[in-house]
């Protein structure tokens, strides 16, 4: 099972990064990706990001004040939940409230 994680800005990032070294070390058969670390350097990295939206079956979305109005965070929450049946979108609230979100957020 691939889990997307999803970020925008350097809070948002580094915590996507601790998640991406936490999540094996307690679900050995759960691969991480965040496109900071998955994507090799130089890559056509717009083809290897929608690659991984596309087989990842459940994402989470670590949000932050500084990018929760982000337009890739927008894109990639969508890209991920592909409709009720198919995908799972977890947001993360770092430094939100659940009374901050507004939207399909």
């Amino acid at each position: 099972m691939r889990i997307f994680l999803s970020w925008s800005g350097d809070l948002s990032k580094s915590m996507a990064t601790l998640l991406r070294e936490w999540i094996p070390s307690v679900l050995q058969s759960v691969e991480p990706f965040i496109s900071s670390e998955s994507i090799d350097k130089g890559s056509r990295w717009g083809a290897e990001l929608s690659s991984a939206l596309e087989v990842s079956t459940f994402g989470i979305v670590c949000l932050t004040r500084e990018n929760v109005a982000s337009p890739w965070v927008t894109f990639e929450a969508g890209a991920l939940s592909r409709g009720i049946e198919k995908g799972n979108v977890c947001p993360l609230l770092i430094d939100l409230a659940p009374a901050d979100l507004i939207g399909p957020l």
